[in-house]
């Protein structure tokens, strides 16, 4: 394991690197950067995941994207056609075609221009929903989805990063590519609150200055008072729970009611084009007020990467996005920014350069930098998500895993016995 793990593009023992992260996890500002991979097990997809979905849902689609010139004979072959990019160009084209090109009524609709590439945006759209979905399209919505054993490392993430905060700390900050769920829902099952930007009681609408809000007992006096009951979560790529209608404001949503109103009808073959209300990735997010909510969630990050004595832990992200890329590499000019990157194809670009794809291109780049802010850590499964969360070290005071769901659970017991404490 130990020739996995390099710090300042040294190998370091398992033992040096658990200590460091234990430093780390002192500092004055703590937060996660969280991708596709960090979902995958528990029922979410990667990028190549998502592709091939789509491709298996539609024989045709591959055709189709070739025609269009969408895609390369040579993406199809290396299995790297980025499904968020590909969602941009089909809607720019769509909206091309249907400004130049008239519509002829004695053809059939679905062999027009207009017709096939609201099909394929139609099949994009399904494969990226359902690798968001993490639990079956009927369950979708429940309550208590975060109970389930497969959010467990998603609720012990939240528990150890809360935990691990000293007194005058700032909370965690969590910044996540995903459109699920799972951190609400792991959140929402042990009672931590987090603050997403948005706000209101009946209508849920974005407000960035709630990133600038915290949670606190107002009972607690001297040093109780330090707890935190609450971490901060920054969706760049948008959520399943965000909807925006007719260029209304961007409003959050229950998840029961985003799956009754957009993502069944999605999901059963409902056009969606000038009806899709969700929020999807594309360069044509930024237009209108979505733009607004993307560029906070993204300064929100520069800015935090820039505050001194900070660390940023990444897992499950690909190195896919140039944007978040060239604001992590942009970031290490800040002298005390620490960066451990958990990327388990590490071992696969560590020798030779040729063939190597851009977001490989950007971790080898990091590893050679040679910079001791920056820890990486490969071996495979030794950097999946479970074993990350493991990582982490549990505080003095910490007890057990469990300790957060006994502690409910006994109260509950009690409540329900009858017993008076």
């Amino acid at each position: 394991m130990s020739n996995f793990i390099y710090q300042g593009g040294i190998a370091i023992s398992e033992d040096d690197f658990q200590s460091h992260l234990g430093s780390l996890c002192q500092l004055e500002n703590i937060g996660v950067l969280l991708g596709a991979g960090a979902s995958v097990g528990c029922g979410g997809m990667t990028m190549e995941g998502v592709w091939l979905d789509a491709i298996n849902c539609s024989p045709d689609l591959l055709d189709e994207l070739l025609t269009f010139n969408l895609i390369t004979q040579e993406n199809i072959n290396n299995k790297d056609v980025n499904v968020e990019q590909l969602l941009d160009q089909v809607t720019q084209y769509l909206s091309v075609y249907k400004k130049t090109t008239p519509l002829n009524i004695e053809t059939d609709f679905e062999s027009q221009p207009v017709g096939k590439l609201q099909k394929i945006l139609l099949c994009l759209y399904q494969s990226v929903t359902k690798a968001a979905l993490l639990v079956n399209q009927e369950s979708f919505g429940d309550e208590k989805l975060g109970s389930q054993d497969k959010f467990k490392y998603h609720r012990e993430l939240l528990e150890k990063l809360i935990s691990n905060r000293q007194p005058g700390q700032a909370a965690p900050m969590l910044f996540t590519t995903n459109y699920d769920l799972s951190l609400e829902w792991a959140a929402e099952e042990i009672g931590i609150q987090l603050v997403n930007g948005f706000s209101g009681l009946h209508t849920r609408t974005f407000q960035p200055q709630n990133f600038d809000l915290s949670f606190r007992n107002v009972n607690a006096k001297g040093e109780a008072r330090f707890g935190h009951y609450h971490a901060y979560l920054h969706k760049l790529h948008g959520s399943l729970s965000w909807i925006q209608e007719h260029n209304s404001d961007i409003k959050e949503i229950p998840s029961a009611l985003a799956k009754s109103r957009y993502i069944d009808p999605l999901l059963n073959g409902e056009p969606v084009y000038d009806k899709q209300f969700l929020i999807y990735p594309g360069a044509n997010k930024y237009h209108h007020t979505i733009g607004f909510v993307y560029g906070e969630m993204f300064r929100r990050f520069s800015e935090f990467l820039s505050k001194p004595q900070t660390a940023i832990i990444i897992n499950g992200y690909g190195f896919g996005d140039y944007h978040i890329n060239r604001i992590i590499l942009g970031a290490l000019l800040n002298p005390s920014l620490h960066i451990v990157i958990f990327y388990p194809e590490l071992d696969k670009i560590s020798v030779d350069a040729e063939g190597l794809s851009e977001p490989q291109k950007c971790i080898k780049k990091l590893k050679s930098l040679s910079l001791n802010q920056i820890t990486i850590v490969g071996g495979g499964s030794s950097a999946y998500f479970d074993s990350f969360v493991k990582y982490i070290p549990k505080p003095v005071l910490f007890p057990r895993d469990t300790s957060t769901q006994d502690l409910v659970a006994a109260i509950n017991d009690l409540v329900q016995s009858g017993n008076q404490i």
